[in-house]
């Protein structure tokens, strides 16, 4: 099991709780300001051990407003590390996903990446060494193929990944088998998709049909593969739902793909005291509560759509039976 506190240049953020969930501890922070320096603390150190041992390495990073916390303490330690710096140079870039829009397009991950992210380690990184996922340039299908090969040629290594709202890990989402062959998939965004992307990107996508319909990203299986750590970033409060159901107890089903991250042999996940509340409680009461559920509740409110709303939290309950979390 990973170090939950390693050693690169300064100490890591103290968590206020840890709880353990299958073969991973979830580390609570109080802040995501916090959550980010730790991740970005436990990744460079990783990072640049297996520079030293091997030459190169890989990092497959989300690309959403998870990981933002993560973006702003890795370059600030880059900033201070030429060691890091030396091994930013050493390594191998991939995305999780991304929509069929060009890299320009300011709903494209690619963008995302490229402005909250290596714009910050320009002075470090190789270009040659950032590879974009790219449906738009080859078609789908062969960028899919490809993709995998190239993945898996370099690793990856490390990862950073979040949650969706729902459980979904990068557009990987309910109700998809979680085991099978590594490769990435094509899905068609639900409900839940759409208004967490509507939430996450307020000024691009203000109406549903803003949205794209489709996404291309790497499925479970895949992102299992990763070899030596993947840190979790949950810091919003509109997760609660997500981290509880990935992380209350050691079940896994493809109702909360996340959840599969307890099987990982070398996995941490970090959140935060608002997106983790719900955990903490059913942790030490067994039990959600009538109140608890009502705030979980409130995180479907569809303003306008009633029906949507209720479809969501019957979604949630059906898949809090299935995981053997209990409520009031």
């Amino acid at each position: 099991m990973p170090s939950l506190d390693p050693a690169f240049e300064i100490r890591a953020p103290q968590p206020v709780a840890l709880v353990p969930a299958g073969r991973l501890q979830v580390a609570v922070y109080e802040t995501a300001e916090q959550m980010g320096l730790a991740s970005a603390l436990a990744i460079a150190g990783e990072q640049c051990r297996l520079v030293d041992e091997q030459g190169e390495t890989s990092i497959q990073l989300m690309a959403a407003p998870s990981a933002f916390a993560f973006y702003r303490a890795y370059a600030g330690l880059a900033r201070l590390s030429p060691r890091l710096q030396q091994a930013i140079a050493q390594t191998h870039f991939f995305q999780f996903d991304d929509y069929m829009l060009p890299a320009h397009h300011q709903a494209s991950f690619r963008f995302l990446l490229t402005h909250h992210f290596f714009a910050h380690l320009a002075d470090w990184y190789d270009s040659a060494k950032v590879h974009f996922f790219q449906p738009d340039v080859l078609g789908p299908e062969q960028a899919c193929d490809d993709y995998v090969a190239l993945l898996t040629a370099h690793g990856p290594d490390l990862m950073l990944k979040g949650q969706g709202e729902d459980g979904h890990w990068g557009f990987h989402q309910p109700g998809i088998p979680i085991e099978g062959e590594p490769r990435f998939i094509t899905v068609e965004m639900n409900e839940m998709n759409l208004a967490q992307q509507m939430r996450d990107h307020p000024s691009l996508f203000r109406r549903r049909e803003d949205v794209p319909a489709f996404a291309y990203t790497a499925n479970v299986p895949l992102f299992m593969r990763t070899r030596v750590l993947i840190e979790d970033n949950v810091p919003q409060a509109a997760k609660a739902y997500a981290v509880l159901a990935a992380y209350g107890n050691d079940v896994v089903d493809a109702c909360c793909p996340s959840g599969a991250l307890k099987r990982h042999a070398s996995a941490v996940a970090r959140t935060t005291l608002a997106a983790a509340w719900a955990l903490l409680e059913y942790r030490e009461r067994g039990c959600l509560s009538a109140d608890a559920m009502a705030r979980l509740d409130a995180i479907w409110d569809t303003p306008g759509d009633p029906a949507a709303t209720d479809a969501k939290r019957r979604f949630m309950r059906q898949s809090l039976a299935t995981l053997g979390i209990q409520h009031e």
